[in-house]
């Protein structure tokens, strides 16, 4: 993808509609799926996705090619996301995988706990600071790298590695009280 990516990019900023309708192909799923994590609504999500390639191609001789096309994409939409008065973030598959432990053979009563604990990591993350829930989306539950998470937020890696921390401890403490529940 990368390799077509950069193909496109070039014709694109020269206006060449085709060549953008092809970035847009190649990347308004992970785009979509950013602004629907971020915002836990799918009409906002795909005001958001169209809103991110609208600026996209208004902005496009601007790209300098520093980041790569799908990471200055990003950040657009962070930017969008995070500029709405609506802020939910909704859990996805990828961090139930990371939060929950799921048995081989889950019966009825496994399955419910694992529905409650995931509406309580929602209600939880939805609660936190926006500057927060973006940290924990970009890298624990879309898997970026500390570096492609600075560019999208425009900041240092250092800056991001000591507020995912500050992120992850405060999701710990919101989330003790539901543990402790289930320990007693």
């Amino acid at each position: 993808m990368a390799e077509s990516c950069e193909n496109l990019v070039g014709p694109a900023t020269r206006g060449d509609v085709r060549a953008f309708d092809a970035l847009v192909s190649l990347h308004q799923d992970r785009v979509f799926a950013l602004a629907y994590r971020m915002l836990g609504d799918s009409e906002d999500a795909a005001d958001v996705q169209q809103e991110t390639f609208l600026q996209a191609w208004r902005n496009l001789r601007k790209f300098r090619g520093e980041a790569e096309f799908s990471t200055w994409l990003h950040r657009i939409t962070v930017n969008l996301c995070l500029s709405r008065k609506r802020r939910k973030v909704i859990v996805s598959e990828p961090l139930d995988d990371h939060v929950l432990v799921r048995s081989p053979d889950p019966g009825p009563v496994a399955c419910l706990e694992r529905t409650e604990t995931i509406a309580t990591v929602r209600r939880v993350l939805d609660a936190m600071p926006a500057h927060y829930r973006v940290l924990i989306v970009l890298r624990d539950m879309e898997g970026r790298s500390y570096e492609e998470t600075a560019c999208v937020l425009g900041c240092s890696v250092e800056s991001v590695r000591t507020r995912l921390h500050k992120a992850r401890k405060l999701l710990r403490e919101k989330m003790r009280p539901y543990i402790e529940e289930e320990d007693a």
